[in-house]
């Protein structure tokens, strides 16, 4: 798929700098399809849950595309990593950068943010396609632990309290877990999580804080990750949801329908403050309604979709009612991919 908003954003930013180097040549490919090997050679994948995973999509939720040479680092290639990877393994703290550096053939990578990786290589494009497909992989198997050291629950619990205000304004509950305790989920420990009941569409918005590190060094400032939800309550009784997203650690009970995370926030209460006004409150303002998510999706088309896959997107649309969009966005998405025929085929969206 192509690479989103977010890694486009991150690359204006970047190609502002001053500092370009002529761009290099590559090698020619390595092989016919060096992605298709690639997943050939995949082998068990102990760590998925009976969710039904096709290994075969990620050809299309990892992308790579070319650019010019930026910054003093001379990157020249950028992965664009769909959320949907989140469904094999936690690229920020299972250690994809590492992972993807010692792949052979790249010569310097930098994460830059959870959807966006940069990378300095000679290799062909399929070959570093390949290559991160292979680092996503191994992680899967073999999570590296974080060169930083994770940050004391009371310390993610402490800044939880310094924003509940900010959050309390436009009508979050939640917060620090009590005790000072965190839960582990399945990739990582959960954070200070609050939440937003949308009665009226059935939905639930959360703000959650985690993936909190502090550099070993000491010498620079620790960060975290803040992450938005929008999550369609399982339930339409609105008073049982809302009763069972009381504690700031339960999972909201429901279906997630958009994700978005802010990676590498410094851990201190106004940065957190300054990207809850600029960027995630904005988010979650934009989208409060059934049909403002969908409108969000259909608005990015014909490149990418975001927060979801197309066919993914396709069936949340048509299963509230939004056939036209649930059509465009099935329109747009790869050509004879199956699993845009079942949800075509489960909704009648070839009639």
């Amino acid at each position: 798929m192509a690479v989103g908003v977010l890694v486009w954003a991150v690359l204006h930013v970047l190609l502002m700098r001053r500092g370009r180097t002529p761009r290099p040549v590559r090698l020619p490919p390595s092989r016919d399809d060096p992605v298709s090997d690639a997943l050939a050679d995949t082998g068990p994948l102990p760590r998925l849950d009976d969710a039904g995973l096709d290994v075969t999509e990620l050809r299309w939720i990892v992308s790579v595309a070319e650019i010019e040479p930026v910054d003093e680092g001379g990157w020249n290639t950028v992965v664009g990593l769909d959320d949907t990877v989140s469904s094999y393994a936690d690229v920020a703290a299972d250690g994809l950068e590492d992972a993807l550096a010692d792949q052979p053939g790249m010569d310097a990578v930098h994460h830059v943010d959870r959807e966006v990786v940069l990378v300095r290589s000679v290799l062909s494009l399929p070959d570093v396609h390949a290559a991160a497909i292979r680092a996503l992989l191994s992680i899967h198997r073999t999570p590296r632990p974080p060169r930083d050291l994770r940050l004391p629950p009371a310390v993610m619990n402490a800044l939880a309290d310094g924003v509940t205000a900010a959050l309390a304004a436009h009508g979050f509950t939640g917060g620090p877990a009590p005790g000072g305790e965190s839960t582990p989920s399945r990739h990582h420990t959960r954070g200070p999580l609050f939440h937003r009941v949308l009665a009226d569409d059935g939905l639930v918005q959360t703000v959650e804080l985690h993936h909190g590190f502090a550099p070993p060094d000491e010498l620079t400032e620790g960060s975290l990750v803040l992450t938005v939800d929008v999550v369609e309550m399982a339930t339409a009784d609105a008073a049982s949801s809302v009763g069972r997203c009381a504690d700031p650690h339960v999972a909201v009970p429901g279906e997630r329908v958009l994700s978005v995370s802010y990676d590498r926030v410094p851990a201190t209460v106004a940065a957190i403050e300054q990207v809850l006004a600029g960027k995630a409150l904005r988010l979650l303002e934009s989208t409060r309604t059934r049909a403002r998510i969908v409108d969000r999706w259909v608005s990015g088309l014909p490149w990418s979709v975001p927060d979801r896959l197309f066919w993914e997107a396709a069936d949340v649309a048509a299963r509230w009612g939004f056939r036209g969009h649930a059509r465009d966005l099935l329109k747009h998405g790869p050509r004879r991919s199956p699993e845009a025929a079942a949800v075509a085929a489960k909704h009648g969206l070839h009639s």
